[in-house]
């Protein structure tokens, strides 16, 4: 399967300081919009032949992760490092880790939050999530009524919903939101909410 880049994936690869992209003729389609992109933000592709590699492990700042030549990517979970997440405000210490994103060639972002009951915080999401329980009890208020889930139980948030992510006392969860670029998405329409 070839890999897709986008004018999204072009955007993210830019505001991450790389003006050029590894984008090999025969493994890598590039879609009209990401050519776009790449003109206007001066990001070149490179379409020479990629080298033929036996995966390697990379470190990440957040987690080990193993990248195949085909763009399958494992990432080692006990070795992910969650980083403070400011966006839950700043007298919250919740805790965050984008494992897989838009540098990866995803259309989605997936990762691991936690949090603990004083650090419970509201959100509005610009993007559709799922959330998985990997520990503890996940509270979701929304509407002035709360589901909690607990371990291995699944949460779907449509784009638009304001909520409260919440927990008795402490939770874990893994995420996956889409698309990958949150900032863009915000500029989207919402969802009609049932």
């Amino acid at each position: 399967m070839k890999r897709l880049i986008t004018g999204e994936f072009v955007a993210s690869e830019f505001a991450a300081g790389r003006k050029t992209i590894s984008a090999p003729r025969e493994s890598t389609i590039i879609t009209p919009e990401a050519w776009t992109q790449g003109h206007e933000l001066g990001v070149t592709f490179d379409q020479s032949a990629a080298p033929v590699a036996a995966p390697a492990a990379v470190e990440q700042p957040n987690a080990e992760r193993v990248v195949d030549p085909s763009g399958l990517v494992l990432v080692r979970g006990d070795t992910v490092k969650l980083a403070r997440f400011p966006g839950a405000g700043p007298d919250r210490n919740v805790g965050l880790a984008d494992v897989i994103s838009g540098r990866d060639g995803s259309p989605m972002t997936a990762g691991i939050m936690s949090w603990g009951r004083a650090d419970s915080f509201p959100w509005t999401l610009d993007y559709d999530e799922v959330d998985l329980v990997l520990e503890g009890v996940l509270q979701i208020t929304i509407g002035g009524r709360t589901l909690e889930g607990r371990a291995g139980d699944v949460f779907y948030i449509p784009k638009g919903s304001k909520i409260l992510f919440g927990t008795p006392w402490r939770t874990k969860v893994f995420y996956v939101t889409y698309p990958a670029d949150w900032a863009a998405a915000s500029t989207a329409p919402a969802r009609p909410q049932k």
